[in-house]
């Protein structure tokens, strides 16, 4: 009898868990519970009357690590571990190895590598409202220097969309993800396969 009442108890709290709709209150939380992100994504840069899009992929985990890779036009890889950040540009024929202090405290990136408690000192949410079939997120820094003053997350049915913002230029960024996987990966995945006769600068 025990067993069927734990089993049933934690069928139970599981169902709140993952059948919980994203509110203002929980974002972050539910954030947190993902511990990696894998998606494609398109970003589109506007500034005044010119926009760019660019294609790209993103990994990261909430043990600080990343990896983004731009493809064409821009042929950029920006990685990074517990160490330093790694940005190789094929078109430069470089890659700069750069000690990481705490370059991404203040950028969207955050978002995927950062525990809930420094999420909590990083952010806080002004809302989660439904608009048409989406819910839309906004999340404000707490930080009067930051890279950005406000950002935006998309939801459909609990899965993300989107990822938009305003930077310090002055310019709307949206990134609209495809094919999200919050499933594990090795961190091998994450490294940076530098091309033999790319220069490697050490800052």
């Amino acid at each position: 009898m025990n067993k069927i009442i734990t089993f049933i108890f934690c069928i139970f709290f599981t169902g709140l868990f993952f059948g919980e709709n994203i509110t203002k209150e929980n974002l972050l939380q539910y954030l947190n519970e993902k511990q990696y992100l894998n998606t494609k994504f398109i970003q589109t840069t506007s500034k005044t009357l010119n926009n760019r899009k660019v294609e790209g992929v993103l990994k990261a985990n909430r043990t600080g690590s990343f990896k983004i890779v731009y493809m064409e036009p821009i042929k950029e890889t920006i990685s990074a571990d517990s160490k330093f950040l790694y940005k190789l540009d094929l078109e430069l024929n470089q890659m700069d190895v750069i000690p990481r202090e705490d370059y991404f405290n203040n950028t969207p990136i955050s978002l995927f590598i950062k525990e809930i408690d420094d999420l909590n000192k990083l952010y806080k949410v002004n809302s989660c409202l439904p608009d048409a079939k989406n819910l839309i997120c906004t999340i404000l820094s707490r930080d009067n220097d930051s890279f950005v003053e406000k950002l935006y997350l998309t939801f459909k049915e609990n899965q993300l969309l989107s990822l938009g913002y305003i930077d310090t230029f002055d310019q709307i960024v949206n990134l609209s993800f495809v094919d999200v996987s919050w499933k594990p990966f090795d961190d091998s995945e994450l490294s940076i396969s530098v091309p033999e006769g790319i220069d490697v600068v050490y800052h």
